[in-house]
């Protein structure tokens, strides 16, 4: 229930400029009150149905009218609840209209995110291989290239939808990739997760889906060095505020 309500806000919020990662956090933090309305609302409903059976012809619109109203009542309730409790911070600078950002403190955060994004990527070594001058197909490995990771955990998450991913930045750059590798990736799991990507201050899949050893034939691999014999690896992991990266992962697979 959790999960769907999730998928059915994300695009709305999105839209909105809230992250993917914001509307998880929140549904999730909220989920007692939303399963609270829900079994609030089961109760109106077998309280309508019962009165068919058990009250008088007559007053039986009382009690439905009464159900009814008494459950809008406890929603409207629990939402101001919501709002000035664990929502309060996030509604309050929306709710006070004299709290306005100037467009320029906005384009100013803007040019500063994106030097600091440069700044803080870190060739590790580099043995002339790169820049790629010569190289126009390009083996991509790491099921990552398929899903990277923007952005991570609490004051890390960000509005990805509009960011630019590995792939397609190597074909805005005139690199062509072995299609039949990314393919081969997303046959195998189109998501991080079978549930959906989910990445919150309170909760993140720490699975690693990389393909087994099987995945990658000797056909597959025959087919790559004819494509190219320059490859490149992807590995994408996420952390942030509230979610350190796992020291055992061992831990993790088995579940344990």
């Amino acid at each position: 229930m959790i999960q769907l309500l999730i998928d059915l806000l994300t695009p709305i919020f999105i839209s909105m400029g809230v992250s993917t990662t914001d509307v998880q956090t929140y549904v999730n933090m909220l989920s007692g009150y939303i399963y609270t309305i829900i079994g609030l609302l089961a109760v109106a409903v077998i309280v309508m149905v019962a009165a068919h059976f058990l009250v008088k012809k007559g007053t039986r619109h009382v009690v439905r009218w009464s159900a009814g109203l008494a459950w809008a009542l406890a929603v409207a309730t629990i939402a101001n609840i919501m709002c000035f409790g664990p929502l309060y911070n996030n509604l309050s600078p929306i709710m006070n209209t004299r709290a306005q950002v100037s467009e320029e403190s906005i384009q100013n955060s803007k040019a500063v995110i994106k030097e600091v994004g440069e700044e803080g990527m870190v060739l590790l070594e580099n043995n002339g291989v790169l820049p790629l001058t010569d190289t126009t197909n390009l083996n991509v490995f790491g099921w990552a290239s398929t899903n990277p990771i923007f952005g991570g955990t609490g004051s890390g998450s960000s509005d990805n939808s509009a960011s630019v991913g590995i792939l397609q930045s190597l074909t805005d750059a005139g690199i062509s990739y072995n299609k039949e590798i990314t393919d081969m990736y997303t046959e195998y799991s189109p998501t991080r997760n079978l549930g959906g990507n989910v990445v919150s201050v309170t909760y993140t899949d720490w699975s690693l889906p990389e393909p087994p050893v099987e995945y990658y034939t000797d056909e597959l691999m025959a087919n790559a060095q004819k494509f190219s014999d320059t490859a490149m690896i992807v590995i994408s992991r996420s952390g942030g505020e509230g979610q350190d990266l796992p020291t055992d992962m061992n831990a993790i697979i088995h579940g344990t």
